[in-house]
């Protein structure tokens, strides 16, 4: 198998940036999630689940800082005023951005109906360092996407839909990483513990840029892999990951 894409998000729940090589550390892909739109007053990080417009909205690093691109084209430094400013216009609440150096603890606001993204709202205190769900790395094969696709011909089976951090190709089919969790899997010359699966929610399902939404994604991914669609992986390790390298399974 091969690692074909890598990717980087570095503000959660905005559209990401695809890179040729990460670097790896134990918290995640350096620069990985280490930025969050949270409410001003609470603190607490808002996603995509409930505030859609997120997906609308780009981050990238320049030169080692953060910016961040708005739907109305213009673009800012991530912990500027003007992005402040720019994203409470864009949610209709004030909000600021902020870094996960600058947070003692990290909250996140979920929709109690993950799923659907609606309901109310509750807090979730993941134990990782910067603003990830609850996994600091993400892997998908290729194989689950051709599979989604021949579930949902109709539908646009895209590799954004999951926000992976790193995109394998594999000649064979079917939900293949079912199979993997609690083994080690080598990235090149990084090796990672598989320790879950993905558990997937109305983030799937959600428009971003050309992808429509389209709520049977994750019925589908319900009904027919148990909510599952990639593995969560963590190292104890640190390393360079590059696009070409080989990925093997171990055990």
């Amino acid at each position: 198998m091969e690692l074909t894409e890598i990717w980087r998000y570095p503000v959660k729940s905005m559209l990401g940036e695809q890179i040729d090589q990460a670097d790896v550390r134990p918290g995640g892909i350096q620069g990985d999630r280490r930025w969050a739109v949270v409410d001003a007053e609470s603190g607490v990080s808002l996603s995509a689940k409930r505030y859609v417009d997120l997906l609308r909205c780009r981050a990238w690093t320049s030169d080692g800082e953060v910016m961040i691109g708005l739907p109305n084209g213009r673009e800012y430094s991530a912990g500027s005023a003007q992005v402040a400013d720019g994203l409470s216009d864009l949610l209709g609440r004030r909000v600021e951005t902020r870094s996960a150096d600058a947070t003692d603890t990290i909250q996140h606001e979920f929709p109690t109906a993950v799923t659907e993204g609606e309901g109310e709202v509750f807090l979730y205190e993941p134990e990782t360092e910067a603003f990830f769900d609850c996994a600091p790395l993400q892997l998908l094969t290729s194989a689950t996407l051709v599979e989604l696709q021949r579930l949902l011909p109709a539908s646009a089976i895209h590799r954004a839909r999951f926000r992976p951090n790193f995109l394998v190709k594999t000649s064979e089919q079917g939900f293949i990483e079912n199979n993997w969790v609690n083994k080690d899997v080598t990235l090149g010359s990084l090796r990672c513990q598989i320790y879950d699966d993905t558990r997937r929610c109305i983030m799937v399902a959600l428009a971003q840029g050309d992808l429509p939404r389209d709520t049977d994604v994750i019925r589908t991914i319900l009904n027919s892999n148990e909510g599952r669609a990639g593995v969560a992986l963590k190292t104890l390790d640190s390393g360079m990951v590059r696009c070409g390298a080989t990925v093997e399974v171990l055990g």
